[in-house]
């Protein structure tokens, strides 16, 4: 009596092709999962100062004083009614912004104000002098673009 076995193509793969098959699907799975958590969401990282430095952010940014255990992330432009450089205007306005600062892991959102005329403003959060202004100055010729906007800032006890 002739027993034939019929065999498929997946009889024929060979045992340790398919064991590195499986282990790349599985890598893959779990790179899908742990990119996201591996800090490649597209974020800056902060900006690393010490107390008294000056630093510069974007909107999205972040700047680490690293010897306070603080970190100042710049959140938006509330909105900017400064006075145009090239114009003529009987109020001299104000841009104000928000920052979230986070101090001893825990958060603070805060809005911030610089007149118009001044070079740079101050506020105090806790025991901190914050020394800053907002670039550029407004132009009536050129609008700026919300993501052109910089905060410059000190941070100092």
């Amino acid at each position: 009596m002739l027993i034939h076995k019929h065999t498929t193509n997946q009889d024929k793969i060979n045992p340790a092709w398919q064991k590195q098959r499986l282990i790349l699907i599985f890598s893959l799975i779990m790179l899908t999962f742990l990119l996201p958590m591996s800090g490649c969401s597209g974020k800056k990282p902060a900006v690393q100062v010490h107390s008294g430095e000056e630093f510069t952010i974007g909107i999205g940014e972040s700047a680490e004083i690293v010897d306070q255990d603080l970190t100042i992330t710049f959140v938006e432009v509330i909105g900017d009614s400064r006075c145009p450089k090239d114009a003529v205007c009987i109020w001299s306005g104000v841009v104000s912004f928000q920052v979230n600062i986070t101090y001893r892991a825990v958060d603070y959102p805060l809005a911030l104000k610089q007149p118009g005329l001044s070079d740079q403003a101050e506020d105090f959060f806790f025991n901190y002098e914050l020394t800053f202004r907002i670039d550029p100055y407004p132009s009536a010729s050129e609008p700026i673009d919300p993501k052109d906007y910089l905060l410059t800032m000190t941070v100092g006890p």
